[in-house]
C-alpha cells in the first residue's frame, strides 16, 4: 500500500535528484534544502503517528544508550562524508537529505527516551512535542543564511 509517508519520500528523492544535477544559486539551494526539511518533518510526523513504537517496549535507559551511540556513529559518518565530499552539488543535496532525516530522528528518539525515563511515561508520548520543538528551531536555523547582512 502506498502511504503518505512513502509518497513524500518518493517526492523528496525526486526533487533532490533533480536538484543534484541542476546548478543552483546559493539562495535557491537554501530554499530547496528548507523545502526538503519541511517534507522530512511531515514524513517524521507520519512515522511517529503510529502508536506501537519499538521504543515503548524497552527501558528508557536503553533508548538513551542507543541514541548516544547512534549520535557518535552519525557524527563520525558525517565528518567522514564532509571531509571526503568534493564541491559537486550532486554529493550535497541527497546526503544532506539523509543526514537531516537521521539527525532529527535520532534527536527525537534520544530526547523522548530521556524524558520518558524522567517522567516514567512511554517515550511515544513525547515524540510529537519534541519533534515540533526540533522542527521549529532547526527550521529557523536553516533559514539563517537567507537573512540579509549575515
Amino acid at each position: 500500500m502506498f502511504t503518505l509517508e512513502k509518497l513524500i519520500w518518493v517526492l523528496m528523492f525526486a526533487v533532490a535528484t533533480v536538484a543534484s544535477f541542476v546548478p543552483l544559486e546559493p539562495l535557491v539551494l537554501s530554499l530547496l534544502v528548507f523545502g526538503l526539511f519541511v517534507f522530512i518533518s511531515v514524513s517524521l510526523f507520519q512515522r511517529f503517528q503510529r502508536d506501537d513504537h519499538w521504543l515503548d517496549r524497552v527501558s528508557p535507559l536503553v533508548g538513551v544508550g542507543i541514541g548516544i551511540v547512534a549520535f557518535i556513529v552519525y557524527a563520525g559518518v558525517f565528518v567522514a562524508w564532509f571531509n571526503s565530499s568534493n564541491d559537486s552539488q550532486v554529493w550535497q543535496v541527497i546526503p544532506q537529505l539523509v543526514f537531516m532525516y537521521m539527525g532529527v530522528y535520532l534527536f527525537v528518539m534520544t530526547t523522548a527516551s530521556f524524558m520518558a525515563g524522567a517522567t516514567r511515561q512511554k517515550p511515544s508520548r513525547f515524540f510529537r512535542p519534541v519533534l515540533i520543538f526540533t522542527v521549529f528551531f532547526y527550521g529557523a536555523m536553516l533559514l539563517l543564511p537567507l537573512q540579509p547582512g549575515l
